[in-house]
């Protein structure tokens, strides 16, 4: 299985989907995981149909070959449930190398345009079909966890228009991270039972990974995961795609783990197409009478800790009477990038390199007296 599904990478990683059918010890699929109507292309042509059975012991199924045709396709995708209050039924995620690196893609359809895309496009650079989960609440919502044994994070990125709300166009409502800021809102966790549900699945997807890496005489396990996840409006938790994954050998002593290249991508490209991007500008959250959607976040400034995490990113401007809010992913990749650079006497480690402060300027006062 390793050969064909190879666990490690980034962007999309439709692998997992793979290992997550899979059936461990007890013949079962991975406990806890629930996965949306899954289609996966290889080659241009559909490969591999996963879902979640109606049956919760029966877990995650695999369909038949013979039932992976496009009329099988539109039909189950496109049958929402009556109390469904958009249009949306599916995304296509697929991630391609780029000048700039990777960058994946996700596009939404409603039904007119999966059918389109089903039969009159050719589905490149291997990806994946996904059906639309609504979330709970009024606004479209995704969890993404950054999960490793030692660390656990998790931030909520909600869109700030009503799903229902068609005086926008659908791509403006469902849009999160793959969208500009000014499209959503990004918050912590603060229910510690969603958190706790969502750590456990992640848990359980790490050992039913490694249980059958193990199967396979591989001595690994997985060490580092980026997951995202959905709630639906039955407080169910919904996997729906791994955007990297990491795995390490056991033979590797735990101290030295920290000290392994490839860390996972915490900042991963995800975008939409080149055609669906005029509909997501900051103009575009105009309704067609007059007034705004939401106000847009302001940019021109940033405070000095935000700026030491986004770099040539951000406005080079600072305003230390205002602050920006800086998330665990932002701290982690910035370690990642700068924790060569750090010098070894503490006394030496500056609140930001990039833009000096006052400790530096009196040392360099204290300096010229003893000159003197």
């Amino acid at each position: 299985m390793g050969g064909h599904f190879p666990l490690e990478g980034d962007g999309c990683v439709p692998a997992l989907f793979h290992y997550m059918w899979n059936k461990n010890s007890r013949k079962k699929s991975c406990p806890m995981v629930k996965l949306p109507d899954t289609v996966v292309y290889k080659y241009r042509q559909p490969a591999y149909w996963y879902f979640t059975s109606k049956d919760p012991s029966a877990g995650i199924k695999m369909k038949n070959k013979c039932n992976l045709g496009n009329v099988k396709v539109e039909e189950t995708f496109c049958n929402k449930a009556a109390s469904s209050t958009n249009e949306a039924v599916a995304y296509y995620i697929s991630s391609e190398q780029t000048p700039n690196g990777l960058e994946t893609r996700i596009q939404h359809f409603d039904a007119p345009a999966l059918r389109d895309f089903l039969y009159n496009h050719e589905k490149e650079n291997n990806g994946f079909l996904q059906r639309f989960v609504d979330s709970k609440g009024t606004s479209n919502t995704l969890h993404r966890a950054i999960w490793s044994p030692s660390v656990f994070h998790v931030e909520r990125r909600t869109n700030l228009l009503d799903i229902a709300d068609k005086k926008f166009s659908m791509h403006q409502r469902v849009v999160t991270f793959e969208g500009e800021e000014h499209l959503s809102d990004t918050r912590a966790i603060t229910d510690t039972t969603l958190g706790c549900q969502l750590q456990r699945v992640c848990e359980h997807m790490a050992d039913h990974c490694t249980y059958l890496l193990r199967q396979q005489g591989l001595n690994s396990r997985v060490s580092r995961m980026v997951l995202h996840f959905k709630v639906d409006d039955h407080g169910r938790v919904w996997l729906l795609w791994c955007s990297s994954i990491r795995t390490s050998s056991e033979d590797i002593l735990p101290s030295l783990t920290l000290s392994l290249p490839s860390p996972v991508d915490l900042h991963t490209t995800l975008t939409v197409p080149e055609s669906i991007k005029r509909f997501l500008g900051p103009g575009a959250l105009i309704e067609s009478g007059s007034r705004a959607a939401a106000p847009a976040k302001r940019a021109e400034f940033v405070c000095g800790p935000c700026y030491l995490v986004h770099g040539d990113r951000c406005a080079r401007v600072c305003d230390m009477k205002r602050t920006c809010e800086i998330t665990y992913k932002m701290v982690i990749d910035f370690w990642e990038r700068t924790k060569a650079d750090v010098p070894e006497d503490p006394e030496q480690v500056l609140w930001n390199p990039l833009l000096g402060g006052p400790e530096e300027e009196g040392e360099e006062e204290d300096d010229e007296e003893d000159d003197e």
